[in-house]
């Protein structure tokens, strides 16, 4: 089984996996990944009797659903398979292997059906031990691509006393491709002599060439790789274990390799690029909004992004890849799509509320099976806590407003309308009470109560049912009242065969959103993906109130529902904030400059928010109403080739980007109206 190791850290790793178990006997042996569902329990052979149930009644498949799945057995068995998929290790990210046993009655079962060494009082269990190598086979590897050999090293990390592996790269490319890691480890290092404290680093001292040692680093099923794994193999063992023999394992040792250990990955530095406001703005109260579509663990198959390791795209490394990166915009409002309904639950949900965040959700109705269970994604709209409460809010169903369409078509159009039009695209619209009061007005007004009068809308048309007639300002002689905002986040049906589609839905929203403006004279944002080019007929209906009556994509009108053309139009004051860019200063800022250049000046929007291996444009937007709000920093933009790595194959998502959309973001202040201060 590999080097050995003490018997006391053999003891502690079968007493925590025994105690681990009994306090999560009913939830299940591991905790689950990311995202994931808690499996069905399975029912002991023969006995009608769920596992973890009561002996004396029986218990149906559906009253078995959330229990612990099996863990003893009654007769020995023996390992004959134990694979990571995939196998590529990354710092930080759980492994849990696929292990299948085999029973003396050459019946199968997989790992996850039995016990661990120590953790239950079964007599037969699996062994499992995890072991890093103490020294690689062929001496330093490099940092970015830890499968390939090291050519050179930055002497400016040795005189930085950065931790030595981070020094090196398999060629010069890859060093200038990864330079502004550099820059970050260089700032951050003890410098020359050590400045900074703790001793410098120092590297790990050499072994013979072609020699191999293992440490033993774990005993449980899942094993987490640390810092001190990065770029090193790992090795995990399993064997069948029984207690009445403790010295002797059942059949052979099944042995898997993994290749080097990956770094835990660094996002793009991304800061946000100050504009000057295009009208005098209120001198506090602004906020930062975001959207990003994340790209649902439904979506990222293999086979639909080649270009990406499948170890990049698996959710237990992207989860906490995109938590990272959203965590580092740090945006008091967050628009995000594609969230699947399970992550949503199992980890955006948690994971947000810890750093701060509440949180409503709008998922699709139409499920699909993933995984032993029916998942969706839909649109999710998280907020800080400490900025803003939830006054009400709206939950709009496309479907819900098609069947309505559809019903004043004749009989015999009916079925190709809903056929056509049933798309299950959804939008989530928030109206929030800012906790500060804009200006400089008196802090704690009476405004709304977190929370009061909560509401939930059945579709577009109903969306502003019963929305707050009370905005913003006080009356005079009374102390002023909270801002509220209102925040729509959408995900707009892509297939770009159906213009009319998309352009029916931008319009059925913003229909919905002209009546909550009607009943709360409130500042509004509209943001997410919206699956459609700038210049599109759905752009021109957002960003100038109507569609030009010769645009190309009103011929695609197989149901007449575009038509007569006048009809689709809307009358709030919306802008998209990317292209407040466009517009040159005398004084602008090198930043500015730079991000101005990383615009499309014949559409005034970015050049790409989605960057695949077969596909660049622009889908995602931030509008706001530009009478009431100001944007006055935008979060950077990417080149193409910070994201390619210079190659024309490559593309979102990547190793350091999780998503196929990049993330926008907007600061925005309250205009100053006459007389405010």
């Amino acid at each position: 089984m590999g080097l050995t190791v003490s018997t006391a850290m053999r003891a502690a790793c079968a007493a925590e996996a025994g105690a681990s178990a009994r306090a999560r006997r009913c939830q299940g042996r591991h905790p689950s990944p990311p995202g994931a569902k808690t499996p069905t329990s399975r029912r002991l052979e023969g006995s009608g009797v769920s596992a973890c149930g009561d002996a004396s009644r029986p218990v149906t498949t559906s009253q078995a659903e959330g229990r612990c799945p099996l863990r003893t057995m009654a007769g020995p068995f023996q390992v004959v398979v134990a694979r990571l998929t995939p196998d590529t290790p990354v710092c930080g990210v759980p492994l849990e292997p696929y292990v299948l046993a085999r029973r003396a009655d050459t019946s199968t079962v997989t790992g996850g059906d039995l016990p661990a060494e120590g953790a239950t009082d079964a007599r037969f269990s699996i062994k499992y031990r995890w072991y890093r190598s103490v020294v690689t086979k062929s001496g330093q590897v490099c940092w970015a691509h830890s499968d390939r050999e090291a050519t050179v090293q930055c002497i400016l990390c040795l005189r930085s006393r950065v931790d030595i592996r981070k020094s090196y790269h398999c060629s010069p490319e890859c060093m200038r491709e990864h330079w502004h890691f550099h820059r970050e480890f260089h700032r951050g290092g003890r410098g020359e002599n050590g400045a900074g404290g703790g001793e410098p680093a120092r590297a790990p001292t050499p072994a013979p060439h072609g020699g191999e040692a293992w440490l033993e680093v774990g005993c449980s099923p899942i094993y987490t790789p640390c810092f001190e794994d990065v770029g090193s193999f790992l090795k995990l063992e399993c064997v069948a274990h029984d207690a009445a023999a403790p010295y002797h394992d059942l059949g052979k040792v099944v042995t898997t390799l993994t290749p080097r250990v990956r770094p835990e990955p660094t996002p793009p530095r991304r800061g946000m690029v100050p504009m000057p406001p295009s009208r005098p703005v209120l001198r506090r109260g602004g906020f930062t909004l975001l959207t990003y579509n994340l790209l649902a663990e439904l979506y990222a198959a293999p086979e639909a992004f080649p270009h990406c390791p499948a170890w990049a795209l698996a959710w237990p490394y992207r989860a906490p890849n995109l938590l990272r990166e959203l965590l580092a915009h740090d945006a008091d409002v967050l628009c995000l799509q594609e969230v699947q309904s399970d992550a949503f639950a199992g980890f955006w949900q948690p994971e947000l509320a810890r750093a701060g965040y509440a949180a409503i959700f709008k998922k699709k109705t139409a499920e699909m099976f993933s995984k032993n269970s029916y998942v969706t994604d839909g649109c999710a709209t998280f907020f800080k806590k400490d900025r803003f409460a939830l006054v009400k809010k709206y939950e709009v169903e496309f479907n819900k407003a098609a069947l309505s369409l559809a019903d004043s078509f004749p009989p015999e159009q009916k079925k190709l309308a809903l056929s056509r039009l049933l798309k299950d695209n959804v939008a989530l619209i928030a109206v929030l009470e800012a906790l500060d009061v804009p200006g400089g007005g008196a802090e704690g007004g009476e405004g709304p109560s977190a929370g009061t009068g909560t509401g939930t809308g059945t579709g577009a048309a109903n969306a502003a049912g019963a929305a707050p007639a009370d905005a913003a300002l006080a009356t005079p002689g009374t102390a002023p009242r909270r801002q509220l905002v209102c925040v729509a986040n959408t995900h707009i049906h892509s297939n770009p065969e159906l213009s009319d589609v998309k352009l029916w839905q931008v319009h059925t929203l913003l229909k919905g959103l002209e009546k909550i403006a009607a009943s709360a004279d409130i500042p509004m944002l509209l943001a997410g993906d919206f699956n459609t080019l700038p210049g599109s007929a759905a752009h021109a209906l957002l960003v100038s109130g109507g569609v030009p009556h010769h645009h190309p994509e009103l011929s695609n009108d197989p149901l007449g529902i575009l038509r007569p053309a006048a009809k689709l139009q809307h009358g709030l004051p919306l802008a998209s904030a990317y292209a407040a860019l466009a517009v040159p200063g005398e004084a602008d800022s090198a930043g500015l400059v730079r991000q101005r250049r990383r615009l499309d000046l014949a559409t005034a929007e970015p050049r790409w928010t989605n960057l695949t291996g077969n596909f660049k444009g622009t889908l995602d937007y931030i509008l706001y109403t530009s009478d009431s709000l100001v944007p006055v920093a935008t979060l950077e933009l990417m080149e193409e080739s910070e994201v390619r790595g210079g190659g024309a194959d490559g593309g979102l998502p990547s190793e350091f980007l999780s998503s196929d959309h990049l993330a926008l973001a907007v600061t925005f202040q309250y205009a100053a109206v006459e007389g405010a201060k």
